[in-house]
């Protein structure tokens, strides 16, 4: 006669399955890098889902947050790949206005009947790849930290977008890329997938290909990467040359949000950016992150930010609230072993 199983031994053997997905879950979270994000994520919109009295938590809300995020969200994921490899790129803003102004004068507008079309996208992606291109080279070979090197291209970029805008606000008649990126078909603004979609396909990048691998290892100790073999220089320009990329795209997406351009656009990107990438767990010193970081901190940001707007908090201090997460983020990521290596 077979024993029969005892109900603390049915409870016992039971257990496993109950908690399979919770401890799936823990591995997860701890493979990802991302528990302490999502915490503070999950932290904040409850606090001000109490603090709105359940204001922040309506689902137009949510769309509103979550579109605002999107074009932040391309560019920090743009912006991490420079900061992976040990790196970081202020050429974001010049970048985004000589994109912008590009944007206005080869679209139909009030100052002019020719248009490009949809044909502005590869335009644009082929400015911002060029100028991260040659961010990288400078970088590489002349030597020259790139937080130096961004900054002087970044002016110089932003020098050629005043004077082929000369100051002017371009209006766009052409409204097909903004009609797309606000359109809902499957209940949130295609932007935001767009949004999702390069997330996601940098994700890949960063985790599946040669390459991608390639970043890390430059950022987490790049004199072993030389010795394993690794063309540091390439590597280096091919991670600019993709920021480039994506801030041409963020800026296409912004000009076709507002309807308008200016050598002005973007002009006040770099410090949310940064500090959305910061937050998000990306180490300033390198290695560390990846693209769900950066739209994690950029979501973290989007949140706090309409939390505020919510609760009618005064917009200086929104500011200086922003400049302390800042500062913690940053105390909190920093691999202070490195602090010697940040270029």
């Amino acid at each position: 006669m077979e024993p029969v199983e005892s109900m603390g031994d049915a409870n016992f053997s039971r257990q496993p399955a109950h908690t399979a997905w919770m401890q799936g879950a823990r591995r997860w979270l701890r493979r990802s890098g991302v528990g302490a994000q999502l915490l503070s994520l999950a932290l904040i919109v409850a606090v001000f889902a109490i603090g709105t009295r359940g204001a922040s938590l309506s689902w137009d809300n949510v769309q509103v947050v979550l579109s605002l995020a999107a074009i932040p969200a391309i560019l920090a994921v743009g912006l991490h790949l420079t900061i992976v490899i040990g790196g970081i790129d202020l050429s974001l803003q010049g970048t985004v206005a000589l994109c912008a102004v590009f944007v206005g004068v080869l679209s139909k507008n009030r100052y002019n009947d020719h248009d490009v079309g949809l044909w502005i996208l590869p335009i644009c992606l082929a400015i911002g790849g060029a100028a991260g291109m040659l961010t990288g080279v400078l970088h590489t070979k002349l030597r020259i930290p790139s937080f130096i090197t961004t900054l002087g291209v970044s002016w110089v970029l932003y020098g050629v977008a005043v004077y082929v805008n000369k100051a002017m606000l371009i209006t766009l008649l052409d409204n097909r890329i903004q009609n797309f990126i606000n359109d809902k078909p499957l209940g949130v603004a295609n932007i935001v997938l767009v949004a999702l979609a390069i997330v996601i396909a940098v994700q890949f990048f960063e985790d599946r290909t040669r390459t991608g691998r390639y970043l890390y290892a430059i950022g987490g100790d790049e004199a072993l990467a030389r010795q394993a073999g690794v063309n540091v220089p390439r590597m280096k320009v091919v991670a600019f040359a993709i920021a480039g990329c994506l801030y041409g795209l963020g800026a296409l997406l912004l000009v076709s949000r507002m309807g308008s351009a200016t050598a002005r656009t973007g002009l006040n990107l770099l410090f949310p950016v940064i500090t959305a990438v910061a937050v998000g767990g990306v180490s300033l010193t390198g290695g560390l992150g990846g693209a769900k970081n950066a739209l994690l901190g950029t979501l973290v940001l989007a949140v706090l930010n309409n939390g505020m707007v919510l609760m009618a908090v005064n917009p200086y201090a929104q500011t200086a609230v922003n400049g302390i997460v800042l500062i913690i983020a940053v105390a909190l990521t920093l691999d202070r072993r490195k602090l010697g290596f940040i270029k």
